[in-house]
């Protein structure tokens, strides 16, 4: 899959034409896979090339500022989600005013076709786009045929009943359920960041703790305890994480079990895999330590460590 940053570097390659889906895409989730998997299926039957076009940054930054938008995957972890479907071209399009102006004619002519070589658009059934919102299906369906290009909609995937969504995603994690989380995604949820040095507490408590510095946008799922495992290098470590409700220098903590030494400045990707428990307010150490103890053997008895 190649990676390109403006649409008119891809005529030459899309000459022949194009089997293209929009949108954002935060966390390629299992509805984007059934999406994009159509896309590349129907580029091999009408020998086009497949391309996804998506945005950055995301559109709610620059269309309603006031609010904050958390990710659910980051910029390079999109690309490495995108990555796996067989593409030919990811096209990441700088979302700026100028974009959002766009009129969806503008964009379908310009974009679309013009410089994208448009022969099969797929989107999701409740996709919009150009000024506005006035672009959808049905705006595609009324134009695309004179122009020679073939529109086709593609179902949700359904969880519970209802569509997947990024929405109701960023909603399991906030909730901590990882389960029902990871069960809309593609892959697991991870929290990728850098070690920071810590105040030293949970040495101090016999459970010594690396501080991971979550990456700037990045959602950070409920406070509380975690069953977590963690990437650090090449190597996968299983351990228990705590993700501070009022974070200071550092966004959480994992005791890594069987790890012993003092690591800062690498970078770890934490998978948060089942929550325990919320935080607790603890009158003095002892107390606390025995409620890790405990935490520690909640966690290992998940991992299947004795």
């Amino acid at each position: 899959m190649e990676v390109f940053r403006t649409s008119g570097s891809l005529k030459e390659p899309l000459r022949q034409g194009s089997s293209l889906t929009v949108g954002t895409f935060d966390g390629v989730h299992r509805g984007h896979k059934r999406l994009i998997e159509f896309t590349v299926k129907k580029a091999r039957e009408k020998g086009l090339k497949s391309l996804v076009l998506t945005f950055e940054p995301h559109p709610v930054y620059v269309l309603r500022p006031e609010i904050e938008v958390e990710r659910i995957a980051l910029p390079e972890e999109k690309i490495q989600r995108l990555s796996k479907f067989g593409l030919d071209y990811l096209l990441i399009l700088n979302f700026n005013t100028k974009l959002a102006n766009f009129t969806a004619m503008r964009f379908f002519s310009d974009i679309l076709i013009g410089d994208l070589n448009a022969r099969f658009i797929a989107l999701g059934y409740n996709h919009t786009f150009g000024k506005n919102r006035e672009g959808n299906l049905e705006f595609l369906k009324q134009i695309a045929p004179d122009r020679g290009v073939e529109v086709s909609e593609v179902e949700p995937f359904y969880m519970d009943q209802k569509p997947v969504s990024s929405s109701r995603i960023r909603s399991a994690l906030k909730e901590g359920d990882m389960e029902k989380a990871n069960g809309m995604l593609n892959e697991p949820f991870r929290l990728p960041g850098v070690i920071v040095k810590g105040k030293g507490l949970g040495h101090d408590l016999g459970f010594p703790t690396i501080n991971v510095k979550v990456d700037e946008g990045k959602l950070i799922p409920r406070p509380g305890v975690y069953a977590a495992t963690c990437e650090i290098g090449e190597k996968d470590y299983k351990g228990m994480m705590y993700i501070h409700p009022q974070p200071e220098n550092c966004d959480l903590e994992v005791n890594l079990f069987e790890f012993e030494g003092t690591i800062y400045d690498q970078r770890a990707v934490v998978v948060p895999r089942e929550f325990t428990r919320e935080p607790i307010k603890f009158d003095n150490y002892e107390d606390l330590k025995k409620r890790l103890a405990l935490d520690e053997k909640e966690i290992k008895h998940y991992f299947g460590i004795e």
